[in-house]
């Protein structure tokens, strides 16, 4: 399968980091993000991570929350 989102942009690795810097799986993230209304699940984090699916908006908001991060470390350029 190709991936979708250009490496350049690519947000799944910082949000992967993040995740497992805090000790989550992508379960308890998708838990979480539910918890906030966020309907993602742990199949939809992982295709986030690995660049597969774009995360909207919203979900960008709400990963920004849980994970406790700025939106400049999500965004930053490696």
């Amino acid at each position: 399968m190709k991936r979708s989102t250009p490496l350049c942009r690519h947000i799944g690795g910082k949000v992967r980091f993040f995740r497992k810097k805090r000790g989550m799986t992508q379960e308890e993230l998708a838990a979480r993000l539910q918890t906030r209304g966020c309907n993602i699940t742990r199949a939809m984090v992982g295709h986030i991570e690995t660049g597969y699916r774009t995360a909207s908006v919203f979900e960008i908001d709400m990963l920004v929350e849980v994970l406790g991060i700025d939106y400049n470390a999500l965004f930053a350029r490696d």
